[in-house]
């Protein structure tokens, strides 16, 4: 009859086997460590690629032939909504294409909100002063009265192009003596001094006509984003009435009758000139009253 193994024995295999289990455990800890972050990085690159794809296809989407192409992948949805239809698909398949039409053609949909953020934030960028200018502004400024409560953006802001990146790192000379520095540097006699010095004025428009585009961009954009977030409730109001596969009949009925979408085209854009007109008219009385 064969004897019972020691306790000794018993408790050192013991051990051993919670050990191996252990190390088991922190390895296949590890392994999901790296897999999570294998994941993580790899949706960064997805995010990354889908930004930079987007910002091409704005790029491209300029000219007729962009128009043109739009107008051509929006048949293409709604070819594809009125055989969901005729097939029999169910209304979450319909739904589903729905808002992914949305996404891509509607004023309030994604690909449009990034295009409009897209061309505004060129324009911010193009309004910018360039060294030249902002070195020039600066100069000029330096001649005028310190006022704290007039400082504006261009004579403020720190940036990549601050003038004072022109001089020697360890002998910056501070703004205010910017003009001087200048005028000793391209040897301006004291006529040329003077005619600078009396366009101050000239640089306190630019640097005030700046400031006031910026404001009107900004203004802009806030005006759309709060637009398009109107639009997209009332679409989800009306959407509440209608099921999606009436949704979809209104998409395919738009897509397909070109000569009443371009008949309403027309009147939208003679309205809009008549708006524009209306308001130019009001703004010259207003001045005129002023």
């Amino acid at each position: 009859m064969e004897g019972k193994r020691p306790a000794a024995s018993s408790s050192a295999l013991s051990e051993k086997k919670l050990r191996r289990l252990e190390k088991n455990r922190e390895s296949a800890r590890e392994c999901r460590r790296r897999k999570k972050e294998a994941a993580q990085n790899l949706q960064r690159q997805i995010n990354r690629y889908e930004s930079e794809n987007l910002q091409l296809r704005l790029q491209l989407k300029i000219g007729t032939e962009a128009e043109r192409q739009d107008e051509l992948d929006q048949q293409k949805v709604a070819d594809g909504l009125e055989e969901m239809l005729r097939s029999g698909a169910s209304e979450g398949e319909i739904w589903a294409s729905i808002e992914d039409f949305k996404e891509k053609y509607a004023d309030y949909g994604k690909d449009r909100r990034s295009a409009i953020k897209f061309h505004l934030d060129k324009i911010c960028h193009l309004l910018k002063p360039t060294t030249t200018t902002t070195v020039a502004m600066k100069a000029i400024h330096s001649q005028m009265p310190t006022d704290s409560t007039t400082t504006t953006t261009i004579t403020t802001e720190t940036t990549e192009d601050d003038s004072s990146n022109l001089l020697p790192p360890n002998n910056k000379a501070k703004t205010k003596s910017l003009f001087s520095l200048l005028g000793a540097y391209l040897e301006v006699d004291s006529t040329q001094n003077q005619q600078l010095s009396d366009s101050r004025n000239i640089a306190k428009e630019l640097d005030e006509t700046y400031v006031s585009s910026i404001r009107l961009v900004t203004e802009l954009q806030k005006r759309l984003e709060k637009d398009g977030a109107d639009l997209d409730q009332q679409f989800m109001e009306v959407a509440h009435i209608l099921n999606p596969s009436q949704l979809a009949k209104f998409v395919i009925w738009c897509t397909n009758n070109t000569a009443a979408m371009h008949m309403l085209n027309a009147l939208w854009t003679k309205t809009m000139a008549d708006d524009g007109e209306k308001g130019e008219s009001t703004t010259t009385s207003m001045s005129k009253e002023e």
